[in-house]
């Protein structure tokens, strides 16, 4: 045990001595996270009770400056019903839905850090704005007794939101995201500077 809280010590004091600006020129940041809430395409789904399936989603941004990255997304969720749920018309329904695209992001807190001379902790925080633009698309469910449901269906994906990422060392970090994002209304995962 006195060892661990030793290596923990160590890889502490090495994040402090290593500091860099949490947004950076050329940076690759990779991000996966869990949905805590999942939204359809553009047209939304006419069914009830899916708004709060959980998912996945990978997003992957490359920093073209300290203050805006662009990159692409990835979505993937589902959920099945059983005759044990008890609804009316959901016995063996099975649900997946994927979605992909591309965002820009706009670092605000690397931007408020610099050009407004505070002092912020912009070396281990950012505070960002993604925009996302992309598909969605729900994939054919044989179970269900819904017929729209039994055909593959796609449609478009636009949102937004607000994020922070804290970077407990430096290249790793968590992450949490809320708004209308890429097919989620609240994300929270990991996030890798590379």
């Amino acid at each position: 045990m006195k060892k661990i809280i030793q290596f923990i010590f160590i890889l502490l004091f090495i994040a402090q001595i290593n500091t860099a600006s949490a947004v950076e020129k050329g940076d690759f940041h990779a991000t996966v996270t869990t949905n805590l809430g999942h939204h359809s395409f553009i047209p939304t789904y006419s069914l009830k009770g899916l708004g709060f399936i959980p998912g996945v989603t990978l997003n992957m941004d490359y920093a073209a400056s300290p203050y805006f990255s662009i990159g692409g997304w990835f979505t993937f969720s589902g959920k099945s019903y059983s005759k044990a749920d008890s609804s009316d018309y959901l016995f063996n329904f099975k649900y997946r839905h994927f979605g992909i695209g591309m965002r820009g992001v706009f670092h605000l807190y690397q931007l408020i850090s610099e050009k407004g001379n505070t002092k912020l902790d912009a070396d281990k925080m950012d505070v960002y704005i993604p925009l996302s633009i992309g598909g969605g698309f729900r994939l054919k469910s044989k179970g269900s007794n819904l017929p729209d449901y039994q055909k593959f269906k796609g449609g478009a994906i636009v949102g937004s939101g607000i994020g922070m990422t804290y970077y407990f060392v430096e290249h790793i970090g968590a992450n949490l995201e809320a708004g209308y994002c890429e097919g989620s209304y609240a994300k929270i995962g990991l996030a890798f500077k590379f």
